[in-house]
Protein backbone atom coordinates (compact mmCIF):
# COMPACT_ATOMS: atom_id res chain seq x y z
CA UNK A 1 0.00 0.00 0.00
CA UNK A 2 1.16 3.19 -1.11
CA UNK A 3 -0.37 6.60 0.57
CA UNK A 4 1.41 9.68 -0.24
CA UNK A 5 0.96 11.68 3.04
CA UNK A 6 3.25 15.19 3.34
CA UNK A 7 6.35 15.85 4.72
CA UNK A 8 7.48 12.67 5.44
CA UNK A 9 4.49 12.11 8.18
CA UNK A 10 4.46 8.01 8.89
CA UNK A 11 1.36 5.97 7.55
CA UNK A 12 -0.11 2.78 9.28
CA UNK A 13 0.57 1.22 6.25
CA UNK A 14 3.81 0.27 4.48
CA UNK A 15 4.77 3.49 2.54
CA UNK A 16 6.33 7.13 3.42
CA UNK A 17 6.58 10.19 1.26
CA UNK A 18 9.23 12.00 2.43
CA UNK A 19 9.55 15.84 1.67
CA UNK A 20 12.90 16.34 1.64
CA UNK A 21 15.64 12.00 -1.39
CA UNK A 22 33.53 -10.54 -12.21
CA UNK A 23 31.17 -7.51 -14.28
CA UNK A 24 31.22 -4.31 -16.11
CA UNK A 25 31.24 -1.70 -14.12
CA UNK A 26 27.85 0.97 -14.38
CA UNK A 27 28.83 4.56 -14.52
CA UNK A 28 26.83 7.05 -11.84
CA UNK A 29 26.39 10.37 -14.12
CA UNK A 30 24.31 13.15 -13.75
CA UNK A 31 23.18 16.51 -14.46
CA UNK A 32 20.75 17.70 -17.60
CA UNK A 33 22.51 15.25 -19.90
CA UNK A 34 22.01 11.94 -17.98
CA UNK A 35 20.19 9.54 -19.74
CA UNK A 36 18.51 8.63 -16.17
CA UNK A 37 17.51 12.23 -15.61
CA UNK A 38 13.89 11.96 -16.85
CA UNK A 39 13.34 8.35 -15.16
CA UNK A 40 12.35 7.12 -12.46
CA UNK A 41 14.28 4.57 -10.48
CA UNK A 42 14.72 2.68 -7.12
CA UNK A 43 17.11 2.61 -4.55
CA UNK A 44 17.81 -0.25 -1.74
CA UNK A 45 18.52 1.48 1.82
CA UNK A 46 19.79 -1.27 4.30
CA UNK A 47 22.26 -1.69 7.07
CA UNK A 48 22.91 -3.21 10.77
CA UNK A 49 23.07 -6.43 9.60
CA UNK A 50 23.84 -9.31 9.75
CA UNK A 51 24.01 -9.16 14.00
CA UNK A 52 25.79 -12.45 15.08
CA UNK A 53 24.39 -16.48 14.22
CA UNK A 54 20.65 -14.94 14.19
CA UNK A 55 21.08 -12.35 11.65
CA UNK A 56 23.70 -14.18 9.75
CA UNK A 57 20.46 -16.90 9.24
CA UNK A 58 18.21 -14.00 7.88
CA UNK A 59 20.09 -11.66 5.85
CA UNK A 60 20.16 -14.14 2.71
CA UNK A 61 16.58 -13.62 2.62
CA UNK A 62 17.00 -9.93 3.04
CA UNK A 63 19.37 -10.19 -0.05
CA UNK A 64 16.67 -12.33 -2.16
CA UNK A 65 13.94 -9.86 -1.57
CA UNK A 66 16.48 -7.09 -2.93
CA UNK A 67 17.45 -8.86 -6.11
CA UNK A 68 13.41 -9.66 -6.67
CA UNK A 69 12.92 -5.95 -6.83
CA UNK A 70 14.19 -3.94 -9.85
CA UNK A 71 16.92 -1.62 -7.62
CA UNK A 72 19.21 0.91 -9.70
CA UNK A 73 21.46 0.07 -6.64
CA UNK A 74 21.40 -0.14 -2.92
CA UNK A 75 22.97 1.79 0.30
CA UNK A 76 24.17 -0.14 3.04
CA UNK A 77 24.52 2.21 6.25
CA UNK A 78 26.89 0.20 8.20
CA UNK A 79 27.54 -2.18 11.08
CA UNK A 80 28.07 -5.36 9.08
CA UNK A 81 28.85 -7.51 12.84
CA UNK A 82 27.34 -6.92 15.99
CA UNK A 83 28.71 -4.96 18.69
CA UNK A 84 30.16 -7.57 20.71
CA UNK A 85 31.38 -9.92 17.90
CA UNK A 86 35.40 -9.88 17.68
CA UNK A 87 36.97 -7.47 15.56
CA UNK A 88 39.73 -9.66 14.98
CA UNK A 89 41.09 -13.22 16.52
CA UNK A 90 43.76 -11.18 18.63
CA UNK A 91 44.44 -8.02 20.04
CA UNK A 92 46.59 -4.89 17.78
CA UNK A 93 49.70 -4.94 19.07
CA UNK A 94 49.31 -1.22 20.01
CA UNK A 95 46.35 -2.30 22.13
CA UNK A 96 48.36 -1.42 26.17
CA UNK A 97 49.45 -4.38 28.63
CA UNK A 98 48.14 -7.09 25.27
CA UNK A 99 50.18 -9.55 24.14
CA UNK A 100 52.20 -8.87 20.56
CA UNK A 101 50.38 -11.33 18.08
CA UNK A 102 51.20 -11.91 14.29
CA UNK A 103 48.44 -9.65 13.17
CA UNK A 104 48.95 -10.99 9.29
CA UNK A 105 48.03 -14.94 11.37
CA UNK A 106 45.24 -14.13 13.53
CA UNK A 107 43.82 -12.02 10.71
CA UNK A 108 43.84 -15.16 8.70
CA UNK A 109 42.91 -17.55 11.42
CA UNK A 110 40.05 -15.57 12.89
CA UNK A 111 36.60 -16.62 10.44
CA UNK A 112 36.88 -12.85 9.30
CA UNK A 113 33.21 -11.08 9.77
CA UNK A 114 34.42 -8.50 7.24
CA UNK A 115 35.31 -10.14 4.43
CA UNK A 116 32.05 -12.47 5.59
CA UNK A 117 29.78 -9.42 4.55
CA UNK A 118 32.10 -8.34 1.61
CA UNK A 119 31.01 -11.67 0.42
CA UNK A 120 27.08 -10.80 1.22
CA UNK A 121 27.31 -7.81 -0.83
CA UNK A 122 28.68 -9.50 -4.02
CA UNK A 123 25.04 -11.47 -4.01
CA UNK A 124 23.45 -8.54 -4.90
CA UNK A 125 22.97 -7.73 -8.34
CA UNK A 126 23.07 -4.34 -8.63
CA UNK A 127 25.69 -2.11 -7.29
CA UNK A 128 25.77 -1.57 -3.90
CA UNK A 129 27.46 1.34 -1.82
CA UNK A 130 28.81 0.58 1.40
CA UNK A 131 29.51 3.18 4.46
CA UNK A 132 31.16 2.13 7.41
CA UNK A 133 29.43 1.74 10.90
CA UNK A 134 30.94 1.83 14.56
CA UNK A 135 31.07 -1.74 15.26
CA UNK A 136 33.41 -2.56 12.46
CA UNK A 137 35.56 0.04 13.82
CA UNK A 138 34.97 2.62 16.40
CA UNK A 139 33.67 0.09 18.78
CA UNK A 140 36.36 -2.26 18.42
CA UNK A 141 38.42 -0.85 21.05
CA UNK A 142 35.55 -2.11 23.34
CA UNK A 143 36.82 -5.09 26.05
CA UNK A 144 33.67 -7.18 25.18
CA UNK A 145 35.02 -7.53 21.42
CA UNK A 146 37.56 -9.78 22.23
CA UNK A 147 36.77 -11.09 25.44
CA UNK A 148 38.28 -8.62 27.78
CA UNK A 149 41.29 -7.52 25.67
CA UNK A 150 41.12 -4.57 23.32
CA UNK A 151 42.17 -3.69 19.82
CA UNK A 152 42.85 -0.64 17.65
CA UNK A 153 39.75 1.07 15.61
CA UNK A 154 42.28 3.40 13.85
CA UNK A 155 43.69 -0.03 12.20
CA UNK A 156 40.47 -1.28 11.71
CA UNK A 157 39.17 1.59 9.65
CA UNK A 158 42.70 1.18 7.77
CA UNK A 159 41.30 -2.70 7.03
CA UNK A 160 38.05 -1.38 5.86
CA UNK A 161 39.82 0.94 3.50
CA UNK A 162 42.11 -2.05 1.99
CA UNK A 163 39.08 -4.33 1.21
CA UNK A 164 36.33 -1.85 0.30
CA UNK A 165 38.01 1.56 -0.68
CA UNK A 166 41.15 0.79 -3.36
CA UNK A 167 39.50 1.59 -6.21
CA UNK A 168 36.09 3.68 -7.08
CA UNK A 169 34.27 1.00 -7.75
CA UNK A 170 31.12 -0.04 -5.71
CA UNK A 171 30.46 -3.57 -4.39
CA UNK A 172 27.60 -5.65 -6.21
CA UNK A 173 27.70 -8.06 -8.78
CA UNK A 174 27.84 -5.28 -11.42
CA UNK A 175 29.36 -2.24 -9.91
CA UNK A 176 29.16 1.42 -10.65
CA UNK A 177 32.28 3.86 -10.31
CA UNK A 178 31.69 6.39 -7.76
CA UNK A 179 33.67 9.26 -6.38
CA UNK A 180 35.70 8.94 -3.89
CA UNK A 181 36.94 12.37 -1.27
CA UNK A 182 40.67 11.61 -1.55
CA UNK A 183 43.34 8.47 -0.62
CA UNK A 184 43.00 9.84 2.85
CA UNK A 185 39.19 8.80 2.99
CA UNK A 186 38.09 6.94 0.23
CA UNK A 187 35.14 5.56 1.73
CA UNK A 188 33.18 8.93 1.48
CA UNK A 189 31.89 8.68 -2.07
CA UNK A 190 29.47 10.95 -4.49
CA UNK A 191 27.64 9.78 -7.42
CA UNK A 192 24.71 11.51 -9.16
CA UNK A 193 21.95 9.97 -10.58
CA UNK A 194 18.73 11.27 -12.25
CA UNK A 195 17.70 14.20 -10.04
CA UNK A 196 19.37 13.20 -7.52
CA UNK A 197 23.47 13.69 -5.59
CA UNK A 198 23.83 11.09 -3.66
CA UNK A 199 26.78 11.67 -0.67
CA UNK A 200 28.16 8.93 1.93
CA UNK A 201 29.86 10.54 4.56
CA UNK A 202 32.07 8.15 7.31
CA UNK A 203 30.05 9.33 10.96
CA UNK A 204 29.68 6.71 12.85
CA UNK A 205 27.55 5.93 16.37
CA UNK A 206 29.48 6.23 19.70
CA UNK A 207 30.04 9.94 19.41
CA UNK A 208 31.74 10.25 16.22
CA UNK A 209 34.28 8.14 17.64
CA UNK A 210 35.63 11.27 19.71
CA UNK A 211 37.84 9.14 22.13
CA UNK A 212 37.60 9.66 25.84
CA UNK A 213 39.45 7.87 28.96
CA UNK A 214 37.47 4.94 28.45
CA UNK A 215 38.74 4.02 24.78
CA UNK A 216 41.99 2.34 24.23
CA UNK A 217 45.21 4.06 24.25
CA UNK A 218 45.90 8.08 24.71
CA UNK A 219 42.81 9.99 24.55
CA UNK A 220 44.75 12.36 22.24
CA UNK A 221 45.12 9.87 19.54
CA UNK A 222 41.29 9.33 19.14
CA UNK A 223 41.00 12.83 19.09
CA UNK A 224 43.26 13.82 16.76
CA UNK A 225 41.35 11.04 14.55
CA UNK A 226 37.95 12.63 14.96
CA UNK A 227 39.76 15.96 14.17
CA UNK A 228 40.77 15.00 11.04
CA UNK A 229 38.03 12.89 9.78
CA UNK A 230 35.43 15.86 10.97
CA UNK A 231 36.91 18.34 9.04
CA UNK A 232 37.03 16.05 6.15
CA UNK A 233 33.98 15.39 6.68
CA UNK A 234 32.40 18.66 6.10
CA UNK A 235 34.31 19.54 3.32
CA UNK A 236 32.75 17.07 1.30
CA UNK A 237 29.30 17.76 2.50
CA UNK A 238 30.08 21.29 1.08
CA UNK A 239 31.86 20.29 -2.24
CA UNK A 240 28.77 17.85 -2.51
CA UNK A 241 25.82 20.28 -1.95
CA UNK A 242 27.67 22.73 -4.80
CA UNK A 243 28.20 19.75 -7.55
CA UNK A 244 24.21 19.04 -6.53
CA UNK A 245 23.74 22.72 -7.26
CA UNK A 246 25.85 22.59 -10.40
CA UNK A 247 24.19 19.76 -11.43
CA UNK A 248 20.82 21.40 -10.69
CA UNK A 249 19.95 18.37 -8.65
CA UNK A 250 16.43 18.72 -7.51
CA UNK A 251 17.48 16.50 -4.12
CA UNK A 252 20.95 15.13 -2.28
CA UNK A 253 20.39 11.87 -0.34
CA UNK A 254 23.41 11.44 2.38
CA UNK A 255 23.90 8.59 3.31
CA UNK A 256 25.95 7.95 7.24
CA UNK A 257 25.45 5.32 9.95
CA UNK A 258 25.15 7.36 13.29
CA UNK A 259 21.78 8.05 14.32
CA UNK A 260 22.62 11.87 15.32
CA UNK A 261 19.40 12.73 17.28
CA UNK A 262 19.73 9.36 19.47
CA UNK A 263 18.40 10.69 23.02
CA UNK A 264 19.96 7.82 24.65
CA UNK A 265 23.78 8.10 22.85
CA UNK A 266 26.02 11.30 23.44
CA UNK A 267 25.41 13.64 20.46
CA UNK A 268 28.15 16.43 21.41
CA UNK A 269 30.35 15.81 18.54
CA UNK A 270 27.56 15.66 15.96
CA UNK A 271 26.84 19.49 16.29
CA UNK A 272 29.54 20.55 13.99
CA UNK A 273 27.74 17.79 11.16
CA UNK A 274 23.98 19.22 12.27
CA UNK A 275 25.30 23.22 11.59
CA UNK A 276 26.57 22.35 8.35
CA UNK A 277 23.22 20.09 7.09
CA UNK A 278 21.35 23.36 8.86
CA UNK A 279 23.66 25.80 6.57
CA UNK A 280 23.27 23.43 3.33
CA UNK A 281 19.90 22.30 3.11
CA UNK A 282 18.69 25.92 3.89
CA UNK A 283 20.80 27.33 0.83
CA UNK A 284 19.63 24.16 -1.46
CA UNK A 285 16.49 24.86 -3.31
CA UNK A 286 15.34 20.91 -3.39
CA UNK A 287 14.82 18.29 -0.75
CA UNK A 288 17.66 16.67 1.13
CA UNK A 289 17.30 13.45 2.93
CA UNK A 290 19.74 11.91 5.08
CA UNK A 291 19.60 7.85 5.71
CA UNK A 292 21.52 6.38 8.42
CA UNK A 293 21.55 3.24 10.67
CA UNK A 294 22.21 2.21 14.26
CA UNK A 295 18.87 2.31 15.67
CA UNK A 296 17.67 -0.37 14.25
CA UNK A 297 14.27 0.98 13.86
CA UNK A 298 12.53 1.86 10.61
CA UNK A 299 11.21 5.80 10.88
CA UNK A 300 10.71 8.84 8.99
CA UNK A 301 11.37 12.07 10.88
CA UNK A 302 12.08 15.51 10.67
CA UNK A 303 14.95 16.47 13.56
CA UNK A 304 16.96 19.14 11.90
CA UNK A 305 15.77 22.41 13.29
CA UNK A 306 16.92 26.32 13.11
CA UNK A 307 18.64 27.75 16.04
CA UNK A 308 15.56 30.19 16.93
CA UNK A 309 14.47 29.96 20.40
CA UNK A 310 11.01 31.00 19.85
CA UNK A 311 9.79 29.79 16.53
CA UNK A 312 7.39 31.17 13.77
CA UNK A 313 4.24 30.26 15.59
CA UNK A 314 5.70 31.77 18.95
CA UNK A 315 6.25 29.24 20.84
CA UNK A 316 9.22 28.28 22.60
CA UNK A 317 11.86 26.22 20.31
CA UNK A 318 13.09 26.40 17.10
CA UNK A 319 11.96 26.10 13.82
CA UNK A 320 11.83 22.77 11.71
CA UNK A 321 14.00 22.72 8.72
CA UNK A 322 11.17 21.39 6.26
CA UNK A 323 13.08 20.39 3.01
CA UNK A 324 15.17 17.92 5.08
CA UNK A 325 14.19 14.36 5.85
CA UNK A 326 15.38 11.77 8.16
CA UNK A 327 15.00 7.91 7.46
CA UNK A 328 16.55 5.31 9.69
CA UNK A 329 16.69 1.87 8.50
CA UNK A 330 15.96 -1.26 9.84
CA UNK A 331 18.42 -3.45 11.82
CA UNK A 332 19.33 -5.76 14.97
CA UNK A 333 16.62 -8.04 14.77
CA UNK A 334 14.49 -6.81 12.54
CA UNK A 335 15.67 -7.99 9.21
CA UNK A 336 14.53 -5.79 6.69
CA UNK A 337 14.97 -3.21 4.42
CA UNK A 338 13.58 0.58 2.66
CA UNK A 339 13.72 1.38 -0.59
CA UNK A 340 13.27 4.36 -2.14
CA UNK A 341 11.64 5.60 -5.31
CA UNK A 342 12.81 8.84 -7.14
CA UNK A 343 10.50 10.41 -9.13
CA UNK A 344 11.87 13.36 -11.00
CA UNK A 345 7.97 14.56 -12.01
CA UNK A 346 6.95 14.09 -8.15
CA UNK A 347 7.00 17.49 -6.24
CA UNK A 348 8.66 15.95 -3.33
CA UNK A 349 10.96 13.68 -5.44
CA UNK A 350 11.17 10.68 -2.86
CA UNK A 351 9.32 8.47 -1.97
CA UNK A 352 10.48 5.69 1.12
CA UNK A 353 8.61 2.21 1.73
CA UNK A 354 9.94 -0.63 4.24
CA UNK A 355 10.24 -4.03 2.90
CA UNK A 356 9.16 -6.42 5.58
CA UNK A 357 10.72 -9.44 4.53
CA UNK A 358 7.81 -12.79 5.54
CA UNK A 359 10.40 -15.33 5.97
CA UNK A 360 12.14 -13.46 8.67
CA UNK A 361 9.10 -12.41 10.60
CA UNK A 362 8.79 -13.62 14.14
CA UNK A 363 6.28 -15.75 15.99
CA UNK A 364 4.29 -13.19 17.79
CA UNK A 365 3.58 -13.90 21.28
CA UNK A 366 0.15 -12.97 22.25
CA UNK A 367 -0.71 -11.77 25.57
CA UNK A 368 -1.61 -14.05 28.42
Amino acid sequence: MRIPLPLGLTAAGTALVAAAGGTTPALASGGPGDRHHNETFHVGLFGDMPYGDYGRSHVGNVIADMNANHLAFSVFDGDTKNGSEPCYADPHPSAPGNPTPDKAVADAAHPDVYKYAKNLFTQLRAPVVYTPGDNEWTDCDRPSTLGGLVSDSSDRLAYLRSIYFTTDLSQGQHPMRVTQQSAAYPENARWTRGPVTFITVNIPGSDNNFADGGKNGPAEEGQAEYAARNAANLAWLRAGFAVAKTAHSKGVMIITQADMWDPSAAQTHYADTKKELFQQTTAFPGKVVLVNGDSHSFEVTKPLTDYATTNAAGLAGPNVVENFTRVTTFGETQNHWVSATIDPEDPNIFTFEQHLVAANLPAYTPPS
